[in-house]
């Protein structure tokens, strides 16, 4: 189904901006696991991370836009065209990045990223047809529509899906890279954190976030029955209330971990603040709430290494 036309800010956003912010969110967290895991800050993780976050989802949004490129070569709409041209030179630098990167590392590497980066870019895709017994109405092609297998719509996949690329592969990443690397000095930040605290909260909040974008996409999803959490819940105020209780069984599971606390109360708040009516800028205050954390637990350390060298 071809996505409807959009203004030129809201495509702008859809293939610039979108998948830059999210990108960040990717940046900050590889950055986050290379250092307080294993006490150094690589770049190749953090280029693998930000630049397969940039192909995948700025890919996706490209090709659903492909009607909006059609319209604007028709009209000869100079500006679409630039902006299409400009994610176009986006995605072909990011993915020489990421080659670039993996270039430099173990086949491991390649391997996770493959197995993380494949799914994300057939999310939308039709993989295969069930097979259907033969009708003789004239439905029988709307119905053989509908039994086409797409990983979209397995009902809650997007959450557990998002909720293991971000957490459990970011750290894949890092570790198929950092583990064995003889330029390591240290075994890593000492701070409160382990790598199964890491995997695991990265894991749940991810998943989270992708549950609180589908609270903001409510109204079309349902419509459009797309078997997301809020839609299958029915109810924006019963996911509000399933997001509390997992934020809060996690914070009180790493109650001895500040950042994991602060994380959690800032997501409930988040939670509580957004619904479907809210504005889709705001909604990114949700998505890099593993960010802010980041920062926070970054600039203590900083803070703690001046005080030190003093």
């Amino acid at each position: 189904m071809a996505s409807p036309l959009l203004h030129f800010s809201k495509l702008k956003d859809e293939l610039l901006v979108h998948p830059i912010m999210t990108s960040l969110g990717s940046l900050a967290l590889s950055t986050f696991i290379s250092y307080s895991v294993y006490g150094v800050i690589d770049w190749r993780p953090v280029t693998i991370c930000v630049a397969s976050d940039i192909v995948t989802i700025g890919l996706d949004h490209y090709n659903d836009q492909a009607s909006s490129l059609e319209c604007a070569k028709q009209t000869a709409n100079n500006n679409v065209l630039n902006l299409f041209s400009r994610a176009k030179m986006l995605l072909i630098v990011s993915a020489v990045l990421l080659l670039a990167a993996l270039s430099l590392c173990p086949p491991a590497t390649w391997a996770i990223t493959a197995c993380f980066v494949t799914p994300a870019l057939l999310w939308d895709t039709t993989l295969f047809y069930w097979r259907t017994p033969v009708r003789r109405n004239r439905e029988k092609k709307n119905d053989d529509a509908k039994r086409g297998f797409v990983i979209k719509r397995i009902p809650g996949m997007k959450a557990i899906f998002i909720g293991i690329i971000r957490g459990c592969g970011t750290y894949a990443v890092v570790r198929s890279i950092l583990s064995n690397s003889t330029s390591i000095g240290g075994t890593g930040s000492s701070g409160p954190w382990s790598p199964h605290e890491i995997v695991i909260w990265s894991t749940i909040n991810r998943a989270c976030h992708a549950v609180m974008a589908d609270v903001r996409d409510f109204d079309e999803d349902w419509k459009l029955q797309v078997p997301t959490i809020p839609v299958l819940m029915k109810s924006v105020f019963r996911t509000q209330a399933l997001l509390t209780t997992i934020h809060l069984t996690t914070m009180f599971y790493f109650i001895s971990n500040v950042y994991i606390v602060f994380a959690s109360v800032y997501s409930i708040a988040l939670v509580w603040a957004l619904n479907e009516k809210s504005r889709r800028g705001l909604y990114r205050f949700s998505f890099h709430s593993q960010t802010i954390t980041a920062i926070l637990y970054g600039s203590v350390e900083a803070y703690k290494n001046l005080h030190w060298a003093m």
